[in-house]
Order: C-alpha cells, then structure tokens, then sequence
C-alpha cells in the first residue's frame, strides 16, 4: 500500500495522467517517506505500517511531530488495523501546533481516512483511485527522489531567476492607463474629446483612424475605476510574470498585437465603441497557453503543470465574463488568439534567447 501512495503521490507520469501537480519526495528512510508541495508549505510523512512493530508507531509520530517547527505538517500511516486511527488521534491531542497538523489512516484496502486535525485534499484525491502498481525497488524510490529533486531545483532556479527582474514594461503601461483615466474622467469637455479622439470607434476607423485600434487599449470607462482596476490587477499579474521571460521587446510586440487584433475583431463585429486593455490582457493569457502549447519546453516541468491547471481555471472563467452584457467578447477572444500564436513563435526559442 505504501508503494502505490508513493507512486500516487510524486511519480510525475501518474500525476500528470490524473491531473495533479505531483508531490515532492524529499526523502526515504524505512519506513518513513517525506513529501512536499513546491510553494505551498504543506508537508507530508507517510508511514509504513507493515515495517514497523505495533509498539514502535507512536515513539514515530512523537519523534516527527517533535522535529516539526513550521508549515503544514501531515502524518498518514499506510496499512494496519483499527488501533491505527487512535494512535493518531492520541498524538494529535497530546502535541503542540495542532493547528498546523493533520493525521490520516490508509488502510490495506487503499482507503483514506482523515483522523484528525486540518485536511490534505491531494492525499484525499489520490485516495479516490489509487493506481496498481509492482513493489518498488531500491532503484525505483532513488530514481523518482532524483527525478523531483530535479523538478524542484529547476523550479526554484526559474523562480529566483524571474523574480530578480523588475517588470518595467508592465508598470509603464499600468501608468498609462492610469493617467489617461485620470485625463478622460469627469465631465471636462476636453476630457471627453480626448476620450472620443482615443477610443475603438469602428466608424472612425473605417474612415482611415487607424490608431484607434491600439489606443484604445489604454482608456477605460469613464464612468467607474472599477473596469480600471480590474484590468489593471490582470497586466500586472501576468505582465510581470511574462516580462522577465520574454524581455521588454517581445512583451511589447505581445501587447500591441493582442490589443491590435482585439480591435480589428471588435471593429468587424462589435460595431460599437470599445475601450479597455481587456484584448491586450487575453492576449497574455492566450500567450502563456501558447508557451506552454510549444515544443520546446520553455517552462521547468513542475511549475508548467501548475501554470496549465491555474490557467484553465481562469480561462473558463473569463469566458463565461465575456457573455455579460456590454462586454465586447470579439476583442477578448480576438486578442486571446493573437497572442497564443505570437507566442507559439516565441516558444521556438530557446529559454536562454528568450530572458536577455
């Protein structure tokens, strides 16, 4: 039973198949195994039951719960009988920082019950179906140690290296937006010239006003900052993610032909006035689908199935939004499209090229 959690758990072809982010196995020491969940805080010590005598399984669990200083800490115990869950709920109560802990029993038959303290969702998923699988050797536990210990120091390279980079580009634009919403606000009848001169105006640009098709991308509604800000926590979010990896030129180009072929697609079949840098924003959502679409991998393997699941998740999301009355969802998708296939390109390079 231990070894299919274990194989469940941080294999990452079995992980990958169940859409869920593998576990790391940090360590392996009969008959305790040690997981963690890059970036979560969150800890797991898997027991095997079958390697231990019936009086050793509590001197165990003191001896990790006395070792544990910070983080989420849990504790399952693969295999034994029903004295199992009260061991756990007896060390449970006896321990300090019991809200930071959580025990679990997997029985012989593969069920896992949670016994006490906060609840480990990716052990219960794992639960639900566990897969068959040979005893594993000596060779299998080291190779699937190396394998996560290699995902985990690519992830933290890719994250240090990313985050020493301040997002230049992405404030620059933030600041734009900002100061022409201060401009066009209010009732000053300069501000609405501006406004008028600036926004997607198909009929405007069907006459030759071409710029429109881009700078309406940096006004917003006059009338609330609330279509500000919210478009505004998006570049930022994925702007400043995108930046250090793609570089300013290429975040550039990126922005300007999402926003540009969200304007195209709004003039063709809007047929009213747009504004909002909601195409530029798709455009880098669409653009990290593409990144992670190419076939080079451009993302560390670890932090590419954390991004697809995330991303997913938001696109569904935005796309329900853009069937809201007076959300102009030609320049959502038109800019979304843009930018996966801007980005299909730029996935050709190597990731080296790609953060100069």
């Amino acid at each position: 039973m231990r070894d299919r959690l274990l194989v469940a758990l941080a294999d990452p072809q079995v992980t990958a198949k169940a859409g869920r982010n593998p576990a790391t196995l940090v360590a392996f020491h009969e008959p305790m195994a040690v997981f963690e969940w890059l970036g979560t805080g969150k800890g797991l010590v898997l027991l095997d039951h079958g390697n231990l005598a019936e009086e050793e399984l509590r001197a165990h669990i003191d001896r990790i719960l006395h070792a544990h200083e910070k983080g989420l800490l849990f504790i399952a115990v693969a295999g034994g009988g029903s004295a199992v869950p009260l061991v756990l709920k007896a060390a449970d109560a006896e321990t300090r920082n019991r809200d930071q802990l959580g025990m679990y029993h997997v029985d012989t038959a593969g069920k896992v019950a949670w016994v006490a303290g906060r609840r480990l969702p990716e052990l219960e998923k794992v639960g639900r179906n566990l897969p068959q699988t040979r005893p594993l050797s000596p060779e299998d536990v080291a190779s699937i140690v190396e394998r996560g210990r290699k995902e985990r120091l690519e992830a933290m390279e890719f994250v240090r290296g990313t985050a020493r980079r301040f997002p230049h580009l992405t404030v620059g634009l933030i600041a734009i937006c900002v100061l022409l919403f201060a401009l066009t606000s209010g009732n000053d009848e300069r501000a609405l010239r501006l406004y008028l001169l600036l926004c997607n105006d198909p009929g405007a640009v069907r006459q030759g006003e071409l710029w429109r098709l881009v700078s309406y991308a940096l006004l917003h509604d006059r009338s609330s900052a609330t279509h500000l800000i919210v478009n505004m926590l998006s570049l930022y979010s994925l702007g400043a993610f995108l930046e250090p990896l793609l570089g300013r030129l290429r975040l550039g180009l990126l922005c300007f032909v999402s926003a540009a072929a969200g304007g195209i697609a709004s003039t063709l079949f809007m047929g009213s006035i747009s504004v909002g840098a909601s195409g530029a924003v798709w455009g880098l959502v669409g653009a990290t689908f593409g990144l992670l679409s190419g076939r080079q991998p451009f993302f560390p393997a670890l932090i590419a199935r954390s991004l697809r699941q995330r991303l997913v998740v938001i696109l569904v999301i935005n796309i329900a939004i853009s069937f809201l009355p007076h959300i102009d969802r030609y320049c959502h998708f038109g800019g979304g499209i843009a930018g996966y296939l801007l980005a299909l390109y730029f996935a050709r390079k190597p990731i080296r090229a790609l953060s100069a």
